[in-house]
């Protein structure tokens, strides 16, 4: 605490201090590896409201990207706006696995995405980055293939869908990152509403 009540303060106030803004559930934006990229605050508040919102359920074991071929063979609308992949992996999350034996997503996985689905904005997902820690060469492509065009799509890294399925009929997702200027990614709350419970469920969870 930088002013305490017990220290005889008037008011309570804390510092803050992240290692980096990357970290727990966020969102990366173009500038995070593009040159002269969009940053979080180059982004309106109405881009971060998803409407059209599709959850697939993938069986991934290790260390593995996910490519074309394990999206091709679900029907996911052409009007997508979010797509949410739940592998189930976040259940290693307190684990060395969880970051060294991650899945990640392939390089082509992008071009595709955006030839197949012009509206998808953002892709979410239950594992710790687009880049899996074993195929670290290639995980620089990965994230330039969504974030390297002039309708970048923008990842959600490190997501907590526990509480989701593919079953799970979504009404709205909004995707609120913690604003900073000139940041090329930040921490993000993501909450949904659903036709199931007629409330929001929060589906970032805790990091420590």
């Amino acid at each position: 605490l930088k002013s305490s009540f017990k220290k005889g303060d008037k008011a309570e106030t804390s510092n803050w201090y992240f290692s980096n803004n990357h970290f727990g559930t966020h969102v990366d934006a173009p500038g995070h590896f593009v040159p002269e990229g969009k940053n979080i605050s180059d982004y309106p508040a109405n881009s971060w409201v998803f409407n059209k919102i599709v959850l697939i359920e993938l069986n991934v074991f290790g260390a593995v990207l996910i490519d074309i071929h394990n999206i091709c063979t679900f029907s996911i609308p052409p009007d997508t706006e979010l797509l949410l992949i739940k592998t189930g992996y976040e259940g290693y999350r307190s684990r060395k696995k969880y970051w060294h034996d991650n899945p990640g997503l392939a390089p082509q996985l992008g071009k595709y995405l955006r030839e197949n689905f012009p509206h998808l904005r953002a892709i979410g997902f239950d594992f710790i980055s687009v880049t899996s820690f074993q195929h670290r060469p290639i995980g620089k492509d990965a994230h330039l293939s969504l974030l390297d065009n002039d309708n970048p799509i923008l990842p959600i890294e490190d997501m907590t869908l526990l509480e989701v399925d593919k079953n799970t009929r979504f009404k709205e997702v909004i995707v609120a990152p913690l604003r900073v200027n000139m940041a090329n990614g930040a921490p993000v709350t993501v909450i949904a509403r659903i036709d199931e419970s007629k409330k929001s469920l929060n589906m970032q969870g805790v990091r420590t």
